[in-house]
Formats: structure tokens, C-alpha cells, sequence
């Protein structure tokens, strides 16, 4: 009882709380003493004899607002909710009946405005928003063709197994995180393969992609790889467990077993590199270290073989911003460096401008990269630098000299694209023809230039020489001086295609605004050569992959990533159509123009024959090759009669 009494008593005794005043008069605020609120004169006002005067202040915090105003905004909130929530349900019943009815009508009017929109790499592609495609890619050229065989009438070209039929291809896609991406939750991010599936998937990509892009270096990586072994995933840091995870996933999409697509094993590679996403967290976005940038390099490779050119530019461009941002790009950031660490810049620097050569090319956009910033020096081989755990010194020595080739190479790409397709900008800047010609005759000299002073060991090489050259190598130095010259030779061909496309379009657009008035004429000396180089070099490309994907002994390891072969064989056969078309029309007339479609005829055929053997099941691979299949039929069809293939 006691005990209660004192706490009454010490309650009694407490001082009361001093209750807070909304608005203070101006002669307290100025001088700040606290004031009562007492209208119309506060009592300090009153004992000083002061005027009591209240201004209220322009701000919201001083507003008081009623209870009652709160109420009304709810009320009119959840009134709205209500009416929405009736108005959706009504349009989805009456949408379900409508969906496909009004998806056809928004086709057919999009195809009486532009009777080619179906046609291009946007309905060929996985890709919901590929972006921007501009002059150099094959995606414009394929719609530029396809305008012209049509003589513009409505013949949309698309494969029946790209349409949808509850989806506008018109419209805009943006992917939902939810329905685009794994949960973190659904990956273990550390969960690893068995040692010895480990151990040999990174085998293979040093001895068989790393080795086209040596750009990682093998010793320092398989260091920490041994590490990993003997201690555990949490010993690495969680950037290089994100590296060999996307390692994992690029072996997994490039070496498929017996060159059959197969879900189940692009499944396991898209788990890896969802690993490697989760792993790797938004540090993706800072560039601190040149490992960033590697990973970047890779992770856009990757892209671009899972057939997401959009997202692979995206991944592109954020490694460009990081070795920018490093100094990758400049010679006097390598004063006082260690001769390893120097080669280790060089080479991920040059590896982002060969990338961005490659990506410029097929997706048809600027340059991240301009020609004029790359200055750095050549890539080289040093006392300091040691393969000898993945490869021979000879082999070594051929790795670097045909990243130098491909560098030296993808610069003439980089003249390509800047004088014949305007940098890629879409600018509507045509030059005639005898200015093309011009242009092209000076760049055919530098790429002979380039062909000239390929190292021993690399040389261009053709189907015929493959088909003879059956007795299997000794060595790794002669396996892989056989596969870089096949790679070189690939490369060097499509660029000749692309170099003297624009002769093609050129004479291809004439064709049509002209033919009808002035009926056939003859082309210039120096454009039907043109013409004639860019119909060999598409013959050739054809018939090198076809050797090979068609080949049963050691000579099917000689390709590259199985992508790029799909983008040189689809690059050729659009070009090779062209010239079938032009040959068909009678635009130009006389022998030479007989000879190459006499050559020509049968490689539409030959095309198609590669993209089913080249990795069958690939929905885009089967996609390209539907294409080319619609189209050889429009020219092999002697009544000319349009059909609709949809």
C-alpha cells in the first residue's frame, strides 16, 4: 500500500507536459521565446506591452487539415478502385471473344502500310526488342531484298512457327523481371558441378574458345581454380565464382555435343549464367577492375550466341564504358607497368574493339569504339607470360598472331562501315555509283593488302582444300594452324560480301525504278567485277561450312562458335539470292551476268542444306533457313506467281 501511495504522490508531483503551440506571433518567433498562442494578444506581448501580431507562414507544415478531408479522399479512392476493377473485368470478357479478330485486323493494316514489316531479324529473333538494325546488318538487307522480289506487293515472308496468336508483333514487348527471369530463390548461386565435369569444362574453353579470345589469362585463372578445389566456394571471391560459372555456361551453348541443339544442355548453360548474374550483383555496373570488364566481354558473347543481339550490345557497351574508364584504351597508362599486366590490358582492350567491330557489323550500328581511338599497341608473346599448362609455345605464338590478323582485319571492317553504310547512322546519305565503285576498288586493295601480310601459318583457305586435306594433324600446332586459317578465311570472306554489297543494292534498287522505263542496260567494267567478287566470296563461305558441318572425322572441330557460322552462311545466301533476282530480271544483260547465275543457281540449296546440318533443333537456325527456303522458291517459280506465305 505504501509502495502505491508513493507512486500517486510521485505522479502527483511530476510537472505537467508544456503543450505545443501551432503558431507563434511574430515578436516571439523574432525573439525566440516560446508564446502561449493567447488571442488576440498572447500574455508575453501583454506584460511587455507589445502589438500581438499572428502571420501565417507559406508552408505546408502549419496547414491543418481535417479529419474529415482524409475520409472523403479515401472514400473517392476506393470508389474509383471499384469502378476500374468492374470496367477490367468487362473488357476481358469481351476481349477473349475479340483478342484474335482484332490482332488480325491490326496485322493487315500494318501490312497495307508497309507490305515488308514482317520481314527481318526482329521476327527471326528470340529477342522481343532488338533495337535499332540499321544498313549493315542482314536483318536491312533481307527487308530491302524482299521488297524488291515482291515488286512491293503484300507477300509477308515469315515462318507459320514465328507467329502469335495472342501476341501484336507490332507492339511493343517489354519482358516482365517475373516472366524473363529465374528467382534468385530458384538458384543455389554457389552450387557447383562435379570436380571432373569442373575440370573439363574449363579445359575446353582455354583450349577451344579462350584461345580465339585470350584475353582471361590461363595460369592466374587456374591458380585460383586449384584453390577453389582444395578449400571450397567461399574461399574465391564471389566476381571470379561469377566468371567460372559464366565460363561454364559459354562451353555449355558452344561445344554441343554431336552438333545437336539440345534443351536440356542450353537449360544447364542459362542456369550457369543466371549463376553468374546473381554472383556478380550490381557490381556488374561499377568497372572497378579489369576483371569487370573481362566478364562483361564474355557475358556479351554469350548473349549473343543465346540469340539476344539487343542485350548482348547492352553488355557490350557497359565493358566499353569500363576500360574507358580504366585507361585500357591508353598507351601511357601502361608506363612502369610489368610486362603482365601490360598484355593483360592490351589484349582486353583489343578484345572490346574486336567485339565492337563484330556487333557494328550485324546488328548495323555506330561504332562504340571509333577507328581513331584505337592506337594502343599490338597485342605480343613475352618471356613473362607462360601456357605451357594449356598449350605449346608454338601454338601460343599462332593464338596471338591471329588476334593480331582478326585486329588488323576488323579495321578494315571498321573503313567498310564508315565510308560504304555512313558510319551506320541511318542518315539516308546514298552516293552513286561510280563514287561506291571508287570507294570499293580502293578498300579491295587494302584487304588484299591484309591478305598479303598473313603470318606463316594463316593463309585463306577454300572448300577445295579442306575436302583434300583429310589426313588428321600430329600436332596441336598444325590442328590449330589449320582452325585459325579457317577462321580468318570465314571472316575475310564475309567482309568481302558485306564490301561489295552495296554494288548489289545499288543495282538491285535501280532495277526497279528503272526497268520499266528503259528497259535492260549495261553496268559499268567496275561494278560487274564488283558484282562478280561479291557472288565468289558468298560461294566460298557456303561452300566452306558446308564442308565441314558436313564432314565426319577431326575436320568438324575447325568452325568456330556454331553462331557465327549461322550469321556468315545467312549473310551469303541473301547476298547470292540478290544476285539470282538480278540475273533473273534482265536488268543487265550479257555473258558474264549468264556465268554468274550459272554459278549461283544451285547455292540457295546449298544454304539451306547447311543451316540443317549446322545445329539442327536451334528454333533461330531453323527460322534463317525458312527464310532462305521462301525466298528460293520465289525465284525458282517460272510462272513468277506471288504467294503468301503465312
Amino acid at each position: 500500500m505504501r509502495r502505491s501511495g508513493g507512486n500517486q504522490a510521485t505522479q502527483s508531483n511530476r510537472p505537467n507536459r508544456r503543450s505545443r503551440v501551432a503558431l507563434a506571433c511574430d515578436i516571439c518567433r523574432l525573439r525566440k521565446s516560446r508564446c502561449d498562442g493567447t488571442r488576440p494578444s498572447c500574455s508575453a506581448c501583454s506584460r511587455l506591452g507589445f502589438e500581438c501580431v499572428y502571420t501565417t507562414p507559406n508552408h505546408t507544415q502549419n496547414v491543418i487539415i481535417q479529419k474529415e478531408y482524409f475520409q472523403a479522399l479515401e472514400d473517392r479512392v476506393k470508389s474509383i478502385e471499384e469502378t476500374l476493377a468492374t470496367m477490367k473485368d468487362d473488357l476481358g470478357s469481351a476481349s477473349t471473344s475479340s483478342q484474335i479478330p482484332d490482332i488480325e485486323a491490326k496485322r493487315a493494316m500494318n501490312a497495307t502500310n508497309n507490305t515488308v514489316r514482317h520481314i527481318g531479324l526482329d521476327s527471326l529473333i528470340d529477342e522481343k526488342e532488338p533495337g535499332f538494325l540499321g544498313p549493315s546488318s542482314n536483318n536491312y538487307f533481307l527487308r530491302f531484298l524482299c521488297h524488291a522480289i515482291t515488286l512491293g506487293k503484300d507477300m509477308p515472308i515469315i515462318p507459320p512457327s514465328t507467329i502469335e496468336s495472342n501476341v501484336d508483333l507490332y507492339q511493343p514487348q517489354y519482358p516482365t523481371p517475373a516472366s524473363e527471369r529465374i528467382r534468385s530463390s530458384a538458384v543455389n548461386i554457389f552450387a557447383l558441378p562435379s570436380t571432373n565435369e569442373m575440370t573439363e569444362l574449363v579445359q575446353k574453353f582455354f583450349f577451344e574458345i579462350g584461345i580465339l579470345f585470350p584475353f582471361i589469362y590461363p595460369v592466374t585463372f587456374l591458380e585460383t581454380y586449384s584453390h577453389l578445389l582444395k578449400n571450397g566456394c567461399l574461399s574465391v571471391s564471389r566476381k571470379w565464382l561469377a566468371l567460372l560459372n559464366l565460363i561454364f555456361a559459354m562451353v555449355k551453348l558452344s561445344v554441343i555435343p554431336n552438333q545437336q541443339f539440345n534443351e536440356t544442355y542450353v537449360a544447364q548453360a542459362d542456369t550457369c549464367y543466371q549463376r553468374a548474374l546473381e554472383l556478380y550483383g550490381e557490381q556488374i555496373f561499377n568497372g572497378e577492375s579489369i576483371g569487370d570488364v573481362q566478364f562483361l566481354l564474355l557475358l556479351g558473347q554469350y548473349l549473343h550466341g543465346r540469340h539476344k543481339p539487343g542485350q548482348a550490345w547492352t553488355a557490350h557497351t557497359l565493358a566499353v564504358k569500363a576500360a574507358f574508364k580504366l585507361g585500357l584504351h591508353s598507351q601511357n597508362a601502361l608506363r612502369d607497368m610489368p610486362a603482365l599486366a601490360k598484355e593483360g590490358r592490351k589484349r582486353t582492350w583489343y578484345g572490346c574493339v574486336m567485339i565492337d567491330r563484330l556487333l557494328s557489323m550485324t546488328l548495323g550500328r555506330p561504332a562504340a569504339i571509333p577507328d581513331c581511338y584505337v592506337k594502343l599497341e599490338l597485342p605480343a608473346n613475352h618471356e613473362c607470360i607462360d601456357t605451357s599448362t594449356i598449350m605449346d609455345n608454338t601454338t601460343a605464338d599462332l593464338s596471338v598472331s591471329c588476334l593480331n590478323c582478326t585486329i588488323a582485319l576488323y579495321k578494315q571492317l571498321a573503313n567498310i562501315i564508315d565510308i560504304l553504310f555512313d558510319h551506320n547512322l541511318g542518315s539516308e546519305t546514298s552516293l552513286s555509283i561510280n563514287e561506291i565503285i571508287s570507294h570499293i576498288s580502293l578498300l579491295e586493295d587494302n584487304l588484299c593488302a591484309w591478305q598479303i601480310s598473313l603470318p606463316h601459318g594463316l593463309t585463306i583457305v577454300s572448300a577445295a582444300g579442306l575436302h583434300d586435306e583429310q589426313q588428321e594433324p600430329i600436332t596441336n600446332a598444325e590442328f590449330f594452324s589449320r582452325k585459325f586459317s579457317v577462321m580468318i578465311s570465314l571472316r575475310y570472306y564475309s567482309i568481302r560480301t558485306l564490301l561489295h554489297r552495296p554494288i548489289l543494292a545499288n543495282m538491285i534498287q535501280t532495277n526497279r525504278h528503272t526497268v520499266e522505263k528503259h528497259g535492260s542496260r549495261t553496268l559499268p567494267l567496275g561494278g560487274l567485277h564488283s558484282l562478280e567478287i561479291c557472288t565468289d566470296s558468298a560461294l566460298a563461305t557456303i561452300d566452306m561450312i558446308y564442308e565441314l558441318v558436313h564432314a565426319t572425322d577431326w575436320r568438324t572441330k575447325l568452325l568456330e562458335a556454331w553462331w557465327f557460322s549461322l550469321h556468315y552462311v545467312f549473310n551469303a545466301a541473301l547476298a547470292v539470292i540478290g544476285v539470282l533476282w538480278l540475273c533473273k530480271s534482265d536488268y543487265v544483260l550479257g555473258l558474264a551476268m549468264e556465268q554468274l547465275a550459272t554459278k549461283a543457281r544451285l547455292y540457295p540449296d546449298r544454304a539451306i542444306a547447311v543451316l540443317s546440318q549446322l545445329v539442327p533443333g536451334d528454333p533461330v537456325t531453323e527460322r534463317y533457313r525458312d527464310i532462305i527456303q521462301q525466298l528460293a522458291e520465289l525465284l525458282n517459280d517460272p510462272a513468277g506467281k506471288i504467294v503468301t506465305f503465312i
